[in-house]
């Protein structure tokens, strides 16, 4: 119970830094952008949600939505080589997290939930730099 009330919380200050992140105004095509970054953030709350409740499907139909989510042309901000670099990490994470969920395996589940957060931040801090 201790590991499962821990878990739920960091996962929940994971999500906090996404959205934080997510609701930053970009800077170019902000109507398009940001359209696309709320609904980025929907699919991570749809595997946060997935993960407290241990609703497998939710989360591996998450994973599978920001992974596709990342090959969108909204996606592609920069047309940098480390963009395209940390694209491609994202959707590692994103299916090293659908592969836990379908495995029924929630720690892993919420380990690669971790690391898909962290790809999230560290290229929103990136694409920020950038610009």
């Amino acid at each position: 119970m201790k590991r499962s009330t821990f878990l739920v919380g960091v996962l929940f200050a994971a999500s906090m830094i996404v959205a934080s992140q997510a609701q930053e105004p970009p800077a170019v095509r902000p109507d398009v952008v940001g359209e696309f970054m709320r609904a980025k953030l929907g699919h991570s709350q749809d595997v946060l949600e997935g993960l407290a409740l241990e609703d497998f499907d939710k989360i591996a139909r998450g994973a599978h939505e920001l992974a596709l989510a990342s090959q969108a042309s909204s996606w592609q901000v920069l047309q940098t080589e480390d963009y395209a670099r940390q694209s491609a990490e994202f959707r590692r994470s994103c299916d090293s997290l659908r592969t836990a969920a379908k495995a029924g395996n929630l720690d892993g589940a919420a380990l690669a939930w971790m690391d898909v957060t962290m790809k999230c931040v560290q290229c929103h801090t990136y694409v920020r730099g950038q610009r």
